[in-house]
């Protein structure tokens, strides 16, 4: 059995199409990557938006016991 070497014409198609498919493989992969981008900042701006919260409380708290120590203390 001989195998038939494949022609120029064959082998260009072949390229051509492999092209093709790492170019869809390619898009598929740059549009996950901006879909991870776009979930990533939606999560860090709902981050930020409360971000505040924590600092007032422990500064409420702090306040409170700065205030009952000098109470305290007859300052």
């Amino acid at each position: 059995m001989s195998e038939q070497k494949p022609t120029n014409q064959t082998l260009l198609l072949q390229i051509v199409r492999d092209i093709e498919i790492l170019k869809t493989q390619g898009l598929q992969i740059l549009e996950a990557s901006r879909d991870h981008e776009n979930r990533i900042r939606d999560l860090e701006k709902q981050a930020n938006t409360t971000a505040w919260i924590p600092a007032l409380i422990t500064a409420v708290i702090t306040s409170g016991l700065i205030l009952l120590i000098t109470k305290g203390l007859g300052f």
